[in-house]
């Protein structure tokens, strides 16, 4: 395995971008598009927040062992029970085996009944001390399942927002697609640090697809409770499962409530 490829990026102390990307072509160009997980290491213990695809499997194990440096891994946090999120749980156990997974798992011991035992349910509101930080799980205000969970980490200021806040990039895409693209070299670059901000048209792309429901429905409360989380929870960076990691998060969250927007009012508008 390509050594570069088994280092996760650091993005603060004790936090580590995780996963790989997924590769297609579109209109005759390489396109990428993430499913990424977070490893945020107290003291005391470490918590992965989702796992990262199956087909990453190998990768995500040698970015942990890299990442750890010979520390257990003590808790997964599946976001919500998909398989870019909890695809790989039966493997992190298996190398892990005195980790817990937590989270809503309400339904989760029907997805993994040998794991049964090893289950540990958080709801919003609830937290985990990992020493010297700490991980507050917080409802999902963006979703598209009834257990997603949020988190936001003390220590760095990180807000993970699963299949929340993801964008595009400037670059062909069929119409059909419903990913966050964006071009090969670009995977571990900050939103801050690609050639060009998103715009408000990219992220309504990727959300009117990957999030069909919220072209019927008026999100404006739940920006409104997202800014009441920031206000709360100060936040440096933002980190969804599906895009690159966002270090202007007053400006993604302007472009992302505009988005939203956009796509529920293109649905009300005569065609």
């Amino acid at each position: 395995m390509n050594t570069e490829a088994t280092r996760p990026r650091q993005m603060a102390e004790g936090v580590f971008w995780l996963g790989g990307c997924l590769s297609a072509f579109s209109s005759g160009h390489e396109v990428h598009y993430h499913v990424s997980a977070y490893l945020v290491m107290g003291s005391r213990a470490s918590i992965l927040v989702d796992t990262g695809d199956p087909g990453h499997a190998l990768l995500v194990l040698a970015q942990l062992e890299h990442a750890l440096g010979g520390r257990p891994l003590d808790y997964v946090f599946p976001t919500h029970p998909e398989i870019p999120h909890a695809g790989n749980l039966p493997m992190l156990l298996a190398a892990y085996p005195d980790a817990r997974i937590v989270g809503d798992t309400r339904d989760y011991h029907l997805h993994f009944p040998e794991f049964d035992g090893r289950l540990e349910r958080r709801s919003a509101g609830d937290s985990l001390d990992l020493g010297g930080r700490e991980i507050r799980f917080l409802p999902a205000h963006i979703r598209d399942l009834e257990n997603t969970l949020w988190a936001h980490d003390s220590g760095s200021g990180t807000l993970f927002v699963s299949d929340g806040f993801s964008f595009i990039h400037d670059i062909p895409q069929p119409e059909e697609d419903d990913e966050p693209v964006h071009l090969p070299g670009q995977c571990r670059l900050f939103s801050g640090e690609m050639p060009e901000p998103p715009s408000v048209e990219q992220a309504a792309y990727g959300t009117g697809r990957a999030l069909y429901w919220t072209r019927f429905v008026d999100v404006t409360s739940a920006f409104t409770d997202i800014e009441d989380t920031l206000e709360q929870l100060p936040t440096s960076f933002i980190a969804p499962a599906h895009g690159n990691v966002i270090d202007d998060v007053d400006g993604m969250l302007r472009t992302s409530l505009a988005a939203h927007r956009r796509v529920y009012g293109a649905e009300r508008s005569p065609q």
